[in-house]
């Protein structure tokens, strides 16, 4: 029994001393875990805690035995802590609980707590320290929400945002990075940026550039082209920044890239706007300038340096007054002045530059102020320089040669006035010799070798006035004389001088005088002819065969001004088309062949066009060879609407005259009814005489322009019974007399050219038979039927002295003044006028010019300084321009060109002589007188 016993207590001890061993092996187990371990009561009332307690949180096991672990947490996770226990109790969850537990210093540090229970009805448990985990959650959290930031506003910005790991590889792209490349995110992660953006206009420098910094982890800066996924240009600028770890290793490269293609566009177009700029200022001849306000040079262009011969550059800030003659840089300076005063206008001037050399050289400058965008300050001023040297040196040539030229111009002058003296003098006394002659009673033989003689010396006339007249052009002394006269008259003077010529050729010659042109108007009477003059004799001079229409109408009115369009059409040879150009240069004819068949000057176009450019005007001409040429003239006239004039046409209480027509002849009869228009006459118009109707009331008048239709027309008024019987009017353009004509009672006949004027002399032949009513004419020539004024000596009982060293002049002014009833006293040169004009007493004088002994100037001013108060005619061959003036200013009251014209010569008369009533008036009264003081 002891000895059972005694065994049994060896196995209790044996037991005793394993489980002892035991709980030793698990208190060092305890001991060395890292977890703080403890038991604990039901009420959670510490039991035992192991080492880690005072290792972890500082407190030893004396502290915590009997200790409640809620003391160790806030109130909000001692109710976790219970809420955690019952589900322990109840076995319902395996989890552990998340806590905060205060160490000994109060401080709260995040331990994990597992719970079981024991056999006892309490629990054990653990505390694993998770505060590091904690600390490294909370870092990530941050670390996400900075990157979810940093994500937010990469995917919200217009730049580009790259992610690259450290080897340059993408790992993300923001949203406008795929907008601007068209690449999607996905498409380019694990690509290299530069490889896939990068194309042929990207610098190398710069690929090296970004290359190096991703390699050696290095941040860059870099503007730079790149190209999208469809190759198209864009420009970037690229700021990339590396990312590091803790240990200073490289992770990740951030780049952010500013798309700045419209800014290098913009400098780019900029810089070619500059390139430009340059290359065009540089490459100007004229020195181009900016200045300052003070006037220093601030940009000079390459002009500048190939005239100084200098280095650009050295010249900047230098003053312009420097490189200017110091007498000129005032001019500069005065500018300077005014712009620095407010003045900002365009200023140009001439100013002297100084040479390198010392060299002066003159040069055109201009000035230019530059305001500012906002305001009216100045900014700069732009100078542009023009080498003026050579202008200023051919100025000063044609100065010269200018007053050479007028020296011959007037050396010139007195040779053509002499050459006119010698020609008209003789040619005075050949043209006064044949008018003489002409109405002496000669047989036909004698006035058909008259004529000759007077048309040889008319042409010979025309030909020295296109020469004087010339003269007078190319000296610039061509004038306007406007004064009131009567357009139709004017027109019908000169086809009056060169009609004769025209029926010798069997030409028709038709003057169409359209009704709206008014007759009587204000302009230079003697041009307008002298053109009209020109154009006709040219036109009958080079047609053979034909006709000539001259034209008259209004192409434009402006109030009391219109334009005359005068044109001159003919059937002749026609000009060819190369020569068109030059017809209105002197000394040019369409055939200048020493076989031509046609003479003249080759001055009677130049005189038109200078005349017609003197007044305003023009002059042209169509033409083709065979074909003949029309010239057409516009000439600028005014109406003359002044009260004294008096308008033509038929009385108001008189019924309007009617007229026939018969004419094929469509230009004629477009010229008639213009004229019977133009007077309110009116017409009816027949082709054809044998088909005019019966039992028609007949007209008043009757044209016929047809020879064939003549006999037709006397037949009909034969058997015409009325008590007016209609007259006939027969127009004959080729009737060899000009003179019309009345072959029978109610007839007249009108030959040669057709005029307006027809009808006033056809109304005065045929008085009250034509029209039966009454019509005013005026500012009309005379319409007697041979053409001249029956003047009966209008000027008989006065006295001339005609002073003249010519003895042919002498007898023909002599035989003209006595046919116009002149007593006449010869002097040969003005020593004889002066002695005669002390001891008789004359009422005119007819001066001569050039005269031996005396000429007539100087006796002018000798009789002047007599108080004698004779009007004085300057009588001369000269007809130079300026003559009349001096002739005035010497004396003289008149002037009267040779040869002496018959119209000419009696107008002059008229003008200062008294006539015959007045004189024997002027008697009367003297005898009055007389008698009076013999009472």
């Amino acid at each position: 029994m002891e000895e059972k016993d005694e065994l049994q207590v060896q196995v209790h001890y044996a037991l005793i001393e394993q489980l002892s061993a035991n709980t030793r092996r698990q208190s060092k187990l305890l001991a060395l875990l890292d977890e703080c371990v403890f038991e604990c009561d039901k009420n959670l009332a510490f039991s035992y805690v192991n080492e880690a307690w005072q290792s972890k949180l500082g407190f030893t096991s004396p502290m915590l035995i009997g200790k409640k672990i809620t003391s160790l947490l806030t109130k909000q996770d001692a109710l976790k802590l219970s809420a955690y226990t019952c589900s322990v109790l109840d076995g319902e969850s395996n989890t552990s609980l998340e806590l905060k537990i205060n160490n000994s210093d109060g401080l709260a540090n995040w331990f994990e707590l597992r719970l079981a229970c024991d056999d006892n009805g309490g629990f054990i448990g653990s505390l694993h320290d998770i505060q590091r985990h904690k600390d490294f959650q909370y870092l990530l959290t941050q670390q996400q929400e900075y990157a979810k930031r940093l994500s937010l506003v990469a995917s919200h910005t217009n730049n580009l945002v790259i992610i690259t790991d450290q080897f340059g590889k993408i790992e993300w792209v923001n949203k406008s990075f795929e907008t601007l490349t068209s690449y999607r995110c996905e498409e380019v992660i694990g690509l290299s940026p530069g490889k896939l953006l990068q194309g042929p206009k990207t610098n190398l420098a710069s690929r090296q550039l970004m290359s190096k910094a991703v390699k050696n982890g290095q941040p860059f800066q870099i503007e730079t082209v790149n190209y999208d996924k469809y190759n198209n240009e864009y420009w970037v600028a690229i700021d990339a920044t590396p990312v590091k770890d803790e240990n200073d290793k490289v992770r990740h490269f951030i780049a952010i890239e500013t798309n700045i293609t419209q800014r290098v566009k913009a400098e780019q177009a900029m810089a070619e706007i500059e390139y430009n700029y340059h290359s065009v200022v540089d490459n100007i001849p004229e020195i181009v300038l900016r200045l300052d306000e003070q006037g220093k040079l601030l940009f000079m262009n390459k002009a500048w340096q190939d005239f100084f011969q200098i280095d650009i550059a050295k010249n900047i800030g230098l003053p312009i007054d420097d490189f200017i003659v110091t007498e000129d840089a005032q001019q500069v300076r005065d500018v300077l002045n005014r712009y620095q005063n407010g003045h900002r206008g365009i200023e140009r001037f001439d100013v002297r530059f100084t040479k390198t050399t010392g060299e002066e050289n003159w040069v055109e400058m201009t000035l230019t102020p530059i305001k500012s965008y906002n305001d009216d300050s100045l900014t700069s001023i732009a100078a542009t320089v023009v080498d003026i040297q050579e202008r200023v040196v051919a100025e000063q040539i044609l100065l010269d040669a200018k007053h050479q030229a007028e020296t011959l111009a007037e050396s010139k002058s007195r040779f053509m006035a002499n050459i006119s003296h010698e020609i008209r003098t003789p040619l005075n006394a050949v043209i006064g010799c044949a008018d003489i002659l002409h109405d002496t009673g000669l047989t036909t033989e004698q006035k058909r070798y008259t004529q000759m003689i007077k048309t040889s010396s008319d042409a010979l006339l025309s030909i020295l006035d296109d020469v004087l007249t010339y003269s007078r052009f190319e000296a610039q002394a061509i004038s306007i004389d406007n004064q009131p006269f009567s357009l139709d008259t004017c027109l019908e003077e000169a086809i009056d001088i060169v009609s004769e010529s025209a029926v010798q050729k069997g030409l028709e010659l038709i003057f169409d005088f359209y009704p709206d042109v008014p007759a009587q108007v204000v302009g230079d009477h003697v041009r307008i002819r002298q053109i009209a003059i020109n154009l006709l004799s040219n036109a009958i001079k080079f047609t053979q065969t034909g006709s000539l229409i001259i034209k008259a109408k209004c192409i434009e009115f402006d109030n009391n001004n219109f334009t005359l369009q005068l044109s001159i059409k003919d059937t002749g040879i026609g000009i060819a088309k190369n020569k068109l150009d030059s017809m209105f240069k002197p000394f040019i004819q369409s055939d200048n062949s020493i076989t031509r068949e046609h003479g003249g000057s080759g001055l009677g176009l130049a005189i038109c066009k200078q005349i017609c450019d003197a007044a305003g005007g023009s002059i042209s001409v169509s033409s083709e060879l065979n074909k003949g040429s029309e010239f057409i003239v516009n000439y600028p006239l005014s109406i003359d609407t002044t009260d004294s004039v008096q308008r033509e046409g038929f009385s108001a209480r008189s019924k309007k005259p009617q007229v026939w027509i018969f004419s094929g002849y469509s230009i004629l009869n477009q010229a008639i009814e213009h004229m019977l228009t133009r007077h309110s006459i009116g017409f009816t118009g027949f082709s054809d005489i044998n088909a005019l109707p019966k039992n028609i009331i007949t007209p008043d008048a009757i044209v016929v322009t047809n020879k064939d239709d003549l006999l037709t027309a006397e037949h009909f008024l034969k058997s015409y019974d009325c008590l007016n019987k209609p007259c006939l009017l027969f127009i004959d353009l080729l009737g060899k007399t000009q003179k019309a004509a009345v072959p029978s009672d109610g007839m007249l006949r009108v030959n040669g050219p057709f005029k307006p004027s027809h009808l006033p002399r056809a109304i005065s032949i045929l008085d009250e038979q034509l029209f039966h009513l009454d019509i005013i004419f005026t500012n009309k020539k005379d319409t007697a039927i041979n053409g001249q004024k029956k003047v009966n000596q209008p000027f008989k009982g006065t006295y001339v002295l005609v002073v003249e060293d010519n003895k042919n002049n002498q007898i023909v002014v002599k035989q003209l003044l006595e046919q116009q009833g002149c007593s006449v006293e010869i002097a040969n040169n003005g020593q004889e006028a002066l002695e005669k004009v002390q001891y008789q007493t004359v009422d005119l004088i007819f001066m001569d010019i050039q005269m031996p002994i005396l000429d007539g100037i100087s006796a002018t001013k000798k009789i002047r300084e007599l108080s004698i108060v004779t009007p004085i005619i300057a009588l001369t061959a000269n007809a130079i321009h300026g003559d009349k003036e001096r002739f005035i200013e010497a004396g003289m009251n008149d002037y009267l060109a040779k040869p002496i014209i018959g119209n000419k010569l009696n107008a002059l008369l008229d003008k200062h002589l008294p006539k015959l009533s007045n004189l024997k008036h002027t008697k009367l009264e003297r005898m009055s007188e007389i008698w009076t003081l013999l009472k």
